[in-house]
């Protein structure tokens, strides 16, 4: 009997050992075919994403070469200069890929042969547009040549990008028809080890239900040691648990006590800061009073120079050569020009003390009575002034109309000598906030010393060309950032110049919404 049943044991298991070998077998071939699929998949698609970036690359020299035509602007060039460095190598890199595949070689080969045509087109154009001026470049551009190299790039890109989406839905199906197929063998191997174990259970059943009865006794007494283990084990990690406590709470003391001296000696830095900060703004009210009263106190003996000056020049112009005459002449002048100064230091000093009136500011009447006010000086003069439709702001009234007053007089004093001049004064949103702009198409400056450009009595140009002392720009500099906002310019000598302001508009776009670019 007993041998009855261990037979049938022995012949249950090899059953249910060559149904594991069997499913462990059709895993492995289809793991196999699912790796070598999987990089066929990895490797189509490096080609498909290798021929996009061609085609990227291909669309950056159109764009460069375009934008160079049309600004004849160098830095567009950069695009193209850099494509040309790396896009043979990826041409390279994507026939290498197709070594097993002669057909899609020569789709590469014509590749690489339209690219160096677009290339050369577009660095002909370059060229053209340099030397020659852009109506050459237009007329080359009007050959379509560049417009036929490209088509034909994009034609068998195409054809290679299609064969190889072709070859990956093949190798997808591929991979889904393996899966299904394993999956089938896996539930057919599944059914019968079930059964065969099933079997096998019914059979061992028979033969534990004889032991059942001795090993319950013994299993009685392994439980029970096991729970007087595991209460000793529970006694022990209790224990320990108590010492982690004792621990972790004399860590957590240690912590209180840095964190709570880590406290000190911030509230001890924050003290040392605002004292400092006091300091600074004490400094800076003094420094302001000591301008505002030399240059007070200047006033009074420079009038006295000036006024004995005239005096002389009316009562004893006879009695002096002409040597004399210059020179009394020239002292005049220089002081009526440092009274000029002390006023405008004085007005400087005064824009940092003056407490802002904010309100809602109508841009578009402000710049309206600006410019009128420029008639007298417009008069005989050919100029093209263009206003776009400008939004509302807020901040002190007064200040921004001299921040525009100051911005238009310098648009019209720098572009005199225009045949025609241009202004253009309009607006952008860039981050969610309002730039103003005034453009010129005037003397321009040189993008080196525009950090000299808000600074007080900076001239980029001599005072014998353009009029001015200095101030104009710094005042309006104080004025915008008085309204926690921010001014910059940018310019090309002989070009002319583009100044920029920005304030703060939150207000603004909650009640106001500005209208749309």
């Amino acid at each position: 009997m007993k041998s009855s049943i261990r037979m049938k044991l022995i012949i249950l298991a090899a059953i249910i050992l060559a149904g594991n070998v069997l499913i462990g077998l059709a895993l492995y071939i289809t793991n196999q075919k699912r790796i070598e699929s999987e990089q066929l998949v990895q490797q189509t698609e490096d080609i498909i994403s290798n021929l996009d970036n061609i085609l990227l690359l291909g669309k950056d020299i159109e764009s460069a070469s375009r934008g160079f035509i049309i600004t004849n602007d160098s830095a567009f060039l950069e695009p193209l200069f850099t494509a040309e460095k790396i896009i043979f190598n990826n041409i390279g890199q994507l026939r290498q890929q197709f070594q097993e595949n002669p057909a899609q070689q020569e789709r590469v080969d014509s590749i690489h042969f339209y690219m160096q045509k677009r290339l050369a087109f577009s660095l002909q154009q370059a060229e053209l547009r340099s030397k020659q001026g852009l109506p050459a470049a237009i007329a080359y551009a009007s050959t379509n040549q560049g417009l036929n190299y490209s088509d034909n790039l994009r034609q068998i890109s195409t054809a290679v990008e299609q064969h190889e989406e072709k070859k990956l839905k093949q190798l997808l199906k591929s991979n889904k028809f393996s899966v299904t197929a394993f999956n089938w063998i896996s539930r057919i191997m599944f059914v019968l080890i079930s059964v065969t174990t099933i079997l096998l259970l019914i059979v061992t059943g028979k033969n534990l239900q004889q032991n059942e009865k001795r090993e319950k006794r013994a299993a009685e007494l392994i439980i029970a040691n096991k729970e007087l283990a595991f209460q000793n084990t529970e006694k022990e990690n209790r224990a320990a648990e108590l010492i982690l406590a004792n621990k972790e709470l004399v860590f957590q003391n240690e912590e209180k006590g840095k964190r709570a001296a880590e406290l000190i000696i911030a509230d001890k830095e924050l003290v040392f800061q605002n004292e400092e900060k006091e300091k600074q703004e004490a400094a800076n009210k003094e420094l302001e009073a000591f301008s505002y009263s030399v240059s007070h106190d200047l006033r009074a003996p420079l009038r006295h120079i000036g006024g004995f000056v005239d005096l002389l020049i009316k009562n004893s112009s006879n009695q002096l050569d002409e040597k004399g005459l210059r020179y009394l002449n020239i002292i005049s002048e220089s002081s009526h020009e440092m009274g000029n100064l002390i006023d405008a230091l004085l007005t400087f000093s005064r824009l940092s003390r003056t407490e802002l009136q904010k309100t809602n500011i109508n841009s578009q009447n402000i710049v309206a009575q600006v410019l009128k006010s420029f008639d007298k000086e417009l008069a005989g003069r050919d100029v093209e002034i263009i206003v776009s439709e400008l939004p509302e702001t807020t901040g002190d009234e007064t200040l921004i109309h001299q921040v525009w007053e100051n911005l238009i007089s310098n648009a019209l004093k720098y572009s005199k000598n225009k045949e025609k001049a241009k202004i253009n004064i309009g607006y952008e949103i860039l981050d969610n906030k309002i730039v103003f702009h005034i453009r010129d198409n005037g003397a321009g400056f040189d993008m080196k010393y525009a950090d000299k450009l808000f600074g007080v009595f900076q001239r980029l140009h001599k005072a014998s060309d353009f009029e001015g002392i200095g101030i104009g720009l710094a005042n309006v500099n104080r004025i915008i950032v008085r309204h926690g906002g921010k001014c910059w310019a940018e310019s090309e000598v002989g070009n002319g110049a583009t100044f920029f302001f920005r304030i703060p508009n939150e207000e603004v776009f909650k009640n106001n919404k500005p209208p749309k670019l």
